[in-house]
């Protein structure tokens, strides 16, 4: 990661990056990442005001030079009014002085819509360009039977608040994963970012893009750049084995990141794990996650790695040093895969 373009801001005497909406959509001046934020949400059928949807908003922090290491975060929870407008206050403080303010995003959320996210879209999980810091009118798309739940849960993202919300999603993304719910591939939309097509009724396989997406690993290495999602050529997908490759645009494999995942009998299960601590090099035992798990490292320390064994389930990760700079963070990405195991099961 290059060194961000940062200025001096009164935000709690830390530092800030440019913003990348401008202020107003009749201008071609940049806006603040602190705000204030204000603007309208509308049906984008009948152009409507949309009341009571849930405005979520985020401000994150980021520390270090040259290689940004998280620091911290702010949000503000609202609604739409009767309107439909929303206002997010200007930001007040931060992390501290060693911080600098990175990042910001806004999330609109009301039950039978499509999501609204400031920073990309739903369709491909592009970059957005039409969002403005105020007067903005953001309009949403009703919500569609053949739309994938897995999709959209992956698209808001998580915290407290957005799952609470989004909770109602996971039953119909559970029985996608399991190939109960069927997604035509018509309403798939196209671009590098879509995730794999969910098995017909009666064909089993399992899906690793629904248990580490970008944002988790945005979220826990502060990348701000994108991923292209492709298959390792090792095993081939199926029932009991499946893999992601998420690699960064634009960068060496230093920053990419890979998951394998196999569900097995407990016997096999403790058979393929321990041939797995056999062959990654300086495996370390921690038992930090699962009935077991293991630390390893390639002998340069250019690959970090973290292998777990819970029940039927074995789990690899494997991530470039650039994107990962310590085991802490390639842990922290194996407990959201494990928790998304559970959730998948249940």
């Amino acid at each position: 990661m290059g060194v961000l373009t940062v200025i001096a801001s009164a935000c709690g005497g830390s530092l800030r990056r440019q913003a990348p909406f401008r202020v107003r959509p009749d201008s071609t001046e940049l806006g603040d990442l602190r705000g204030p934020f204000t603007g309208r949400v509308v049906d984008a059928e009948t152009d409507r005001p949309i009341v009571g949807a849930l405005v979520y908003a985020s401000w994150r922090f980021v520390g270090g030079f040259g290689f940004d290491e998280p620091t911290g975060w702010r949000e503000h929870i609202g609604s739409t009014d009767a309107n439909g407008g929303y206002r997010v206050p200007k930001l007040a403080g931060g992390p501290g002085s060693s911080s600098r303010l990175s990042d910001f995003h806004i999330v609109i959320y009301k039950r039978g819509y499509v999501a609204f996210r400031s920073d990309r879209r739903f369709d491909d999980f592009g970059p957005r360009n039409d969002f403005t810091q105020t007067g903005g009118k953001l309009a949403l798309a009703r919500w569609k039977p053949e739309y994938s739940h897995v999709r959209h849960l992956r698209f808001v993202g998580g915290g407290p608040t957005l799952s609470e919300l989004t909770s109602w999603e996971v039953a119909d993304a559970v029985a996608e994963l399991a190939g109960e719910r069927q997604v035509p591939v018509a309403t798939r939309p196209s671009g590098p970012a879509q995730p794999a097509p969910v098995a017909p009724v009666g064909e089993e396989r399992l899906h690793a893009e629904a248990l580490l997406r970008p944002s988790d690993i945005q979220g826990q290495t502060g990348f701000e750049g994108g991923f292209d999602q492709g298959k390792l050529e090792d095993e081939p997908s199926g029932p009991t084995y499946d893999n992601v490759h998420l690699k960064a645009r634009g960068r060496p494999e230093s920053f990419d990141v890979a998951l394998r995942v196999w569900k097995l009998p407990p016997t096999e299960a403790e058979q393929r794990y321990a041939r797995l601590v056999e062959e990654l090099p300086q495996a370390q035992s921690k038992n930090e996650l699962g009935q077991r798990s293991v630390r390893a490292a390639t002998p340069g320390g250019d690959i970090l790695g973290l292998a777990f064994l819970d029940g039927e389930w074995v789990v690899l990760i494997q991530c470039g040093a650039s994107q990962c700079r310590s085991p802490e963070t390639v842990l922290a990405l194996a407990r959201l895969v494990r928790e998304r195991l559970e959730l998948a099961t249940q």
